[in-house]
This record gives C-alpha cells, structure tokens and sequence, in this order.
C-alpha cells in the first residue's frame, strides 16, 4: 500500500516536529536578539555617561581641552567608539576616529567596525553647571560591549536551541511511526470484522479498547452487527415459515393432481373445488407478503395526510358487515362525540382495520360480538378492536405480531390464514409513525389497539 495511513501519519508528525522546531527556535532567536539588543543599549548608555563624566571631570581640572583630547582619543581606542567633542561654537576639539584609523590601519577588520555603526548619541558637557561644549558618541561595533561570558552564553544558548530542535525531529519520526502502527493496528482490526462481516459472520465483534473515537465506532459497529445477525436470523426463519406454508397448498393440490392421473380419485366438482381453495390459499399468501414488503423500508411511498378516525370507522365497517352477518357476530362501533384527527395513509389504515376485523372474526364463535372504538389521548389516537373470541393465552401474547407464528398452528390454517396477518397491522402502523398493542384473555376476548400520531 503505496499511501498507507501508517506512512501518512508518520510523514504528519514529521512535518509537525519540522514546523515545531522552527517556530520554536525563531521565536527563541527573536527573544534572544531583543534582550541582547536591550542589554547592549543599557551597556551603550551607561558607558557612554561614564565617557561623559570623565571628560567633564578632565576638563573641570585642567580647564582646557588638552587633557580632554588625549582622553577622547585613548578612550575611543580603548572601547572600539568614535568620541567627539565640540566646544560651545560647534568646532571640532577632539576625534577618536582619525586616532583610531591611525593606530588600526586600513583592512577587513576595520571596514566591518565601519559596517557595524550603532546608533549616534549626542550628549551636553557641562562643568559645575556651565555648559562647555557637545559630545557625540558611536559606537564601533557591539561586541566591545559584551563580556565573554555574555558572548559564549549567547552562543551556547543558539547551539543548544539547533541540537534541540535536531533531537526532537529525530524522536518525532520513530515517536510518529510508532503511534501510527498503534492506531493502524486498530483500523486493521475494525476491517477484518468488517470483512467478516461481509462473509455473513455476523457473530464477529470488534474488540473494544479505551475510550476514544475509535472505541464509539468499535461499539457503533457492535451494535449494528447484533441487528445484522439478527436480522439474518430473522431472514433465514422467514425464508423457511415460508417454505413451509408455500408446501402444505402444494402438497395438497400435487396429491390431488396425481390421484387424477392415477384414476383413484375423480375430477369431479367437489375434488376441484378443493384444489380452488389450496389456490385461494397461495394467492392470499403472495399478497399478504406483498403487502409486507410494500410497508418495510424502501417499499411504496406513504402518503400521510389528516383523516377523521369517525368517519372513517363507519365507512369501513359498514363495508366489512356483510362478512360478519355471515358468521352471525354483531359489529358495534363507538364513536367520539367530537372528530379525531389523526396522519395517516388512508390505504394503509383501510388493510389495518381490515385485517383486524377478519382476524376478530375468525376467532370469534357465531353470536359473538365485535367491538370497534375510537379513542384519543394525549399525543395519540386510533382506533381499538375488541371481540369476544376465543383470546390468546399469555405465553403466546408476546409473539403475535411475529411473521407466521401461530399459537394453535392446526386451528389457525383450517382458517386460511397465511400467519403474517398482524405482522402486516404492526409494521403498516411503524410505516406511519405509529404503534399495535394486544390485550387478551382466554374464552374471554382480545382487544387490538391502533396507535396513530394526532394531526
């Protein structure tokens, strides 16, 4: 791997240690060169008063510029400084230049003092008050100014800010290589589960290790694998329940076809009827899946919109009577005294109640009764189906909205039913943001309820 995030954050902390080391040590140098700029203009001030207090005191005891001349000249050549002095005219009585260029020669040594002129200082000389002339002052080059324990620190301190920054770039490239293998070693682990994974292992878990970013996403990927595996689970029972309910009808009609053919049995209405019903059963079973798929994620379109559940209750029970009259179950519905409003696709709440209504009736002996309500609390509204059927027992409660679970599998086929009936009512209802809930009680009767949100 040309471009490895080892290499990358390796060749990162390089550059960072390389950016570290010299912004550190340009900072250093310009903190360093501001004091010593400090100290060398403090030095410059007080030996040019010094210089000053001389002269004016050379003065004051020879009262003439005799002594003053010498003095300028051995001090300049003394200190690397050009002194002169001015009397109160302004003439020339003393320069330290010409003594100095007489004293050194020409050359490279003195051509750098020339180059090295420091700031010109200007200063009044005066003897016991009396203002006697000017003195101005350069200085020749600062390393004059400096003691050699100055100089060999200024040094020492530059040699030691250049090792640093070389020792820590050259501990940042291993300290860099060695925190990119531990962080790559962790990315290596969260691909081999990932690739696991993609085999179908889903029983695979990241290891988690600290508490960091990398930890969340190992808990993250944990926690979307315990859905892979269980949707996969879930997906291998499903595959077989309906392997299972697709074989009894074809089994049955495949019976009958052979027994025509091997003259047992004749083709006569009642045999074919029988095989009409097998057909009925499979036909309800493909739409039933249908349905199941149109309401998973990906499926078809909702469309939510403000339906009054009043209304709506009495257009579809009235629809739904024929079926029940036929059974001799009444169907009662109880209506709100103001209208309910609720979002929701009128499609899917019209399969909802439908297939709540034959489940209730199915279960439900002739001169039973089937209850329709409408209800509204706080947040939601729905509507509620109660029937004074045969119930659930509490054992099997939990798992009525699971695909094709059956609680009494012989009773439920010789109803026709496909077993995913209210598997569809609870996953048309999640499609609408909202929620089933089951209550029963054996020989007594089961109550469904259809959470909505209000609109």
């Amino acid at each position: 791997m040309k471009n490895s995030l080892s290499k990358k954050i390796t060749m990162t902390m390089a550059a960072l240690a390389v950016g570290v080391i010299f912004l550190t040590t340009a900072f250093s140098s310009l903190a360093l060169n501001w004091n010593f700029n400090r100290y060398l203009q403090k030095a410059q001030e007080q030996q040019n008063r010094r210089i000053i207090e001389t002269l004016a005191e050379l003065y004051g005891e020879a009262t003439s510029w005799m002594a003053v001349r010498r003095s300028t000249m051995y001090v300049g050549s003394t200190t690397g400084t050009q002194i002169q002095v001015f009397d109160r005219d302004g003439r020339v009585i003393a320069d330290s230049l010409q003594g100095m260029m007489r004293m050194q020669g020409p050359g490279i040594r003195w051509e750098r003092a020339q180059q090295q002129r420091g700031r010109l200082y200007e200063y009044p000389l005066y003897v016991e008050n009396h203002l006697v002339g000017t003195v101005k002052i350069t200085h020749l080059g600062q390393q004059g100014l400096l003691t050699g324990e100055a100089i060999i620190f200024q040094r020492t301190v530059r040699q030691t800010a250049l090792l640093t920054g070389l020792t820590l770039l050259i501990l940042a490239i291993p300290a860099g290589n060695a925190l990119a293998r531990r962080l790559t070693s962790r990315f290596t682990g969260l691909t081999a589960v990932a690739e696991k994974w993609g085999q179908g292992r889903f029983d695979t878990r990241v290891k988690v290790e600290g508490d960091d970013e990398l930890a969340v996403l190992g808990e993250t990927m944990n926690r979307m694998a315990s859905r892979l595996e269980e949707q996969s689970k879930l997906r291998r029972k499903l595959t077989g329940d309906i392997s299972h309910e697709l074989r009894t009808p074809l089994t049955t009609v495949q019976s009958y076809l052979e027994a025509f053919l091997d003259g047992v049995m004749e083709p006569d209405e009642k045999n074919v009827r029988a095989i009409l019903e097998e057909s009925h059963r499979l036909e309800r079973l493909v739409n039933d899946l249908q349905a199941l798929t149109d309401t998973e994620p990906g499926g078809k379109a909702l469309r939510l919109v403000p339906l009054e559940l009043g209304d709506f209750a009495g257009r579809e029970t009235e629809r739904l009577r024929p079926i029940l009259l036929q059974k001799n179950i009444s169907l009662q519905v109880e209506r709100k005294g103001s209208p309910v409003l609720v979002q929701a696709d009128e499609t899917l709440l019209v399969r909802i109640l439908g297939n709540l209504l034959i489940n209730a009736c199915k279960y439900t002996q002739a001169g039973g009764q089937i209850t329709l309500s409408v209800f509204c609390d706080k947040d939601y509204a729905g509507i509620a189906v109660a029937d004074t059927g045969i119930g659930i027992a509490v054992e099997h409660l939990p798992h009525v909205f699971e695909r094709f679970y059956r609680a009494d599998p012989s009773r439920s086929r010789a109803t026709g039913g496909s077993g995913i009936g209210l598997a569809i009512v609870q996953e048309m209802a999640e499609a609408m943001d909202g929620y089933v809930t089951a209550e029963s009680e054996p020989e007594k009767g089961s109550t469904f309820r259809v959470y909505l949100k209000k609109a």
